[in-house]
């Protein structure tokens, strides 16, 4: 039925705007349910290839909210960015034996990480603090090491949700073969000034069988090419032994964090509702009394049509009486929802005080005592960036001098040193 707003009373227009603003938080309520079910919908495989690995569509909806909470929940973005500086906080340091014998491996090297298109992937330190959030943020990261004719290799990367299936040696199911890319090249017809679309499939070698001749002889993988070039270095994180792909690392945070961020808005709401009255007043006299207490109250004291000023007094007639609106009791404590921020506290590793910059929690001798966990958890990660870079390198040098890479590992045995973050 069609409301007719020029007949309706100021009271009738006031009371249709109160039910239309119920209706409206009732509607947003249920959007918000319909949401969250979706984010719940997908997340476990339901194909018969395994019970213990993420669906391929339940693992993009997990990195794009982890990506979504990193750039606009402050609890998710403090806890990567706490790890990413003390991971690389002080950069990296590439070394190899100072023997004259390995002047040609050292100048390979010094290429390598000064390449334009290298630091721009990976080599810089801009580039290394940002594969470090993007693979807490996703749980993996897919290197492209592409070999030049000259026999120069460049690094690139294939955003994980383009990876959609790693294919395993059937007599070893912990050894990737290949993997596959699918996705959509969006390409400029110069001639007609438009976008073109089309999809592309294309299957890339792991970069630990480059040398297995039974894997490079596979040129097609039905009617798609095995790129002949390149070949995939794959870092993961966050899974079992039984998974081929990684999780995101703040996976566990994300419901905390954001039940936190709905707590605080909560919060505010009430807050709020509070403060739209600070006083109480009683009068006698019926509606009359009423109207001309806030008459008087409108004016001030001194009648003269202006507001009152802050503090001012209220002057009422006999039976008049005005009181503050006592709140004490009623309003629910910001502090009451620090649980929560324990909790994601516990899912990232990064302890309460740094994730709410709050320095008097952080002084006392127990917070001090229990940093060691995170730590080594710290530690743990740059041992894990040494690994990566020490396999790419040793690719690297194998790649431009033609060693084995069972050669290059003898002569090799240590050619990076991480400097370490002063905890």
């Amino acid at each position: 039925m069609t409301k007719d707003f020029n007949t309706m009373s100021r009271e009738e227009l006031r009371e249709y705007a109160r039910s239309m603003d119920n209706q409206f938080e009732y509607l947003q309520e249920k959007i918000g349910t319909l949401e969250l079910a979706l984010e719940d919908r997908g997340w476990q495989k339901l194909t018969m290839e395994s019970d213990h690995e993420f669906s391929q569509q339940g693992l993009m909806t997990i990195r794009n909210l982890s990506r979504v909470m990193f750039l606009k929940n402050p609890l998710i973005r403090r806890a990567v960015l706490t790890q990413s500086n003390y991971v690389f906080g002080k950069g990296v340091e590439f070394t190899i034996s100072e023997e004259e014998k390995h002047k040609s491996e050292k100048e390979t090297m010094h290429n390598f990480r000064n390449n334009v298109e290298n630091k721009r992937e990976l080599t810089s330190h801009q580039s290394m603090m940002m594969k470090e959030n993007e693979l807490q943020l996703f749980g993996e990261l897919f290197f492209v090491l592409v070999t030049l004719p000259n026999r120069d290799v460049i690094v690139r990367s294939i955003p994980a949700d383009e990876i959609t299936d790693i294919i395993m040696d059937p007599e070893d199911s912990k050894r990737p073969l290949f993997y596959k890319r699918e996705r959509t090249v969006q390409k400029m017809n110069f001639a007609t000034g438009q976008y073109e679309t089309a999809n592309e499939i294309t299957y890339f070698r792991d970069w630990a069988v480059e040398d297995d001749p039974q894997v490079r002889r596979h040129k097609q993988i039905g009617q798609h090419d095995v790129r002949q070039d390149a070949v995939i270095y794959h870092v993961s994180v966050n899974h079992l032994s039984d998974m081929k792909r990684g999780v995101s690392e703040v996976y566990s945070a994300l419901d905390w964090a954001r039940a936190y961020k709905e707590f605080l808005e909560n919060w505010a709401t009430i807050v709020k509702a509070h403060s739209r009255y600070a006083w109480k007043i009683a009068t006698k006299g019926g509606k009359k009394g009423v109207a001309n207490a806030h008459k008087t109250m409108q004016q001030g004291p001194q009648g003269n049509g202006a507001p009152p000023l802050t503090a001012s007094a209220f002057i009422g007639g006999e039976g008049t009486t005005i009181e503050p609106m006592r709140t004490a009791g009623a309003t629910t404590s910001a502090a009451d929802g620090q649980h929560m921020v324990h909790m994601v506290s516990a899912a990232t590793g990064i302890f309460y005080h740094y994730l709410v910059g709050d320095p008097s929690t952080g002084n006392l001798a127990t917070a001090k005592a229990m940093e060691r966990p995170m730590e080594l958890q710290f530690l743990n990660r740059q041992e894990l960036w040494k690994n990566v870079f020490q396999d790419i390198f040793r690719y690297v040098l194998w790649k431009k001098h033609k060693n084995t890479q069972a050669e290059v590992t003898a002569q090799f045995p240590s050619i990076l040193e991480h400097s370490t973050q002063d905890m």
